[in-house]
């Protein structure tokens, strides 16, 4: 199914720009819409080599780009450093629905695959990002804070 390769593939095609309903006083600056996509610009990538440790949490989507962008407006995944992973994407169908997806991942030499025969993504860094590109599009994902 093209939604659910695109979501394995973290991967689409518009940036999603999510709306606030708290005032900006109750968000720190660092965190806000605006500052984030100046650091996303602004940030030097660098290829994750075979540091699992780096993907460990939660991530949630920031920018989306390419393709699958079509029928996605977030995605959201969970890793942890034994291979483990979670995610959900939400899709813009009317209603939009969410869509979810769980199994191991592992860092290859030709890039992350989620899932056994998944296609490699390639993975970059920067602090507290990460983007996963493949052939569908592009997708920057920011770590969540803990609870």
């Amino acid at each position: 199914m093209m939604r659910s390769a695109a979501l394995r593939l973290a991967s689409a095609a518009a940036l999603f720009a999510a709306t606030g309903c708290l005032p900006s006083s109750v968000v720190a600056p660092e965190d806000r819409d605006a500052n984030l996509g100046l650091a996303i610009a602004e940030s030097e990538w660098t290829a994750l080599d075979a540091d699992a440790l780096a993907l460990d949490g939660l991530w949630s989507s920031v920018s989306i780009e390419g393709d699958a962008g079509l029928a996605l407006l977030r995605v959201f995944y969970h890793f942890t450093p034994d291979g483990a992973f979670t995610g959900a994407a939400l899709l813009a169908t009317d209603p939009p629905s969410f869509q979810v997806l769980s199994g191991t991942w592992e860092l290859a030499p030709d890039g992350l695959r989620l899932g056994e025969g998944s296609p490699p993504a390639r993975v970059e860094v920067a602090p507290d990002l990460i983007r996963l590109s493949g052939d569908e599009g592009t997708v920057v994902l920011r770590r969540e804070r803990a609870f």
